[in-house]
């Protein structure tokens, strides 16, 4: 996190519940900006009321949550972005305009976001936090103006629903099935629910259902525990077994060896291991701010190197060619979206993984003959 005035420190020292409490009681007025390795998120304050919320989590953009909810498809949400490209016309106001969506469709997606972009902190179990008191942004933001207590009891719940959830799915490896037992039409109803059901197909990967329904873990997982409670599915596969960290260097030799390697420009190197370290730790301020620093280098050399933004991306060998490779969740997602007309800019933003991890995924497959490239 950048080095501002203001108040400073971390969640392991001071627990957001704390850092609330302080801000509501003293009625201030500010941004709290908190970090967590890659993420980044704000809460606008006003008077001790958070206000408004912001965040750089793909899956928590209006337009992720939209196509997550089945209100637009992605092919929408792709065009959107063209016409938002050339006009810089807000993405709300486009699909309104287009008449996709009505106007009150958009804002209730808009305050879903922002709720969804605040309650997901109590679920971090670690981050840093940088307060700083003064004017917030007036434009553009869907204002809320939530108390603090209430948002201390919805938050709490949540970060106790998440401690049943993985209970019941110990991981994002985990396969569900349906059973016999049919949902009622009123869950069915649901578009959300309706499409995780359909995808529900005893192969997928509880992973693989977050990618393709475009929505957090929390959020599905939340769904498919009251479908496991009511029994309309069943844990096929707990997945594999997960073992404990790996020995090795140090914390202090791991960060000395990455600040190497972001020097040396091997920024793809960098962000392996700041991965394995985390955000956590005395050193998570400095490992932020080192896979900030790596992240942005490295989007900038592939799409000047091996990604073209504007080229179009073709499979090498037919869809059912590659049943038999071993993909990964995200390599799956992004190679089932390429069609021979989306350049490889389009594919990356309508998807639901951050900028630098669908481009890392698009480098493999194109350093394993998955995929070539064509100028539009």
């Amino acid at each position: 996190m950048p080095s501002k005035s203001g108040l400073t420190g971390t969640l392991r020292t001071m627990p957001l519940p704390d850092l609330l409490q302080w801000i509501s009681h003293g009625r201030k007025t500010g941004t709290l900006v908190l970090q967590r390795e890659s993420l980044v998120k704000r809460l606008f304050l006003e008077g001790g009321n958070i206000v408004s919320c912001g965040s750089n989590d793909p899956r928590e953009f209006l337009g992720q949550i939209m196509v997550s909810q089945q209100l637009i498809t992605e092919a929408q949400l792709k065009e959107a972005f063209d016409i938002q490209g050339r006009t810089r016309v807000m993405l709300g106001r486009v699909l309104v305009q287009k008449g996709w969506v009505p106007e009150e469709m958009v804002v209730q997606a808009l305050k879903r976001k922002t709720e969804e972009t605040l309650y997901s902190l109590f679920l971090w179990p670690d981050g840093d936090f940088l307060f700083e008191e003064g004017e917030i942004p007036g434009e553009g933001a869907i204002p809320l103006s939530l108390k603090v207590e209430e948002v201390l009891l919805e938050g709490l719940r949540r970060y106790d629903l998440a401690q049943k959830i993985r209970g019941a799915f110990p991981s994002a490896a985990i396969v569900l099935s349906r059973t016999d037992l049919v949902p009622p039409a009123d869950l069915l109803a649901n578009p959300f629910a309706r499409r995780a059901m359909e995808l529900v197909d005893g192969s997928r990967t509880l992973r693989e259902l977050c990618l393709e329904l475009h929505a957090p873990e929390f959020t599905v997982s939340y769904f498919l525990l009251s479908a496991l409670e009511r029994g309309y599915v069943r844990v096929k596969d707990q997945g594999p077994r997960t073992s404990g960290p790996a020995g090795g260097a140090s914390p202090a030799d791991q960060l000395r060896q990455t600040k190497e390697l972001v020097r040396s420009g091997a920024f793809e190197e960098a962000l392996e291991i700041l991965e394995r370290m985390g955000g956590s730790g005395e050193r998570g301020s400095e490992v932020n701010e080192l896979a900030k620093v790596a992240e942005l280098n490295l989007i900038d050399r592939l799409y000047r190197g091996p990604l073209p933004p504007k080229g179009i991306p073709f499979l090498e060998r037919p869809l059912e060619a590659l049943i038999n490779e071993a993909l990964t969740p995200e390599e799956v997602f992004l190679v089932s979206r390429i069609n021979g007309s989306w350049d490889l800019k389009s594919i990356v933003s309508i998807s639901p993984l951050r900028e630098v991890d669908a481009l890392r995924v698009l480098k493999r497959l194109k350093e394993r003959g998955i995929i070539s490239f064509k100028e539009a």
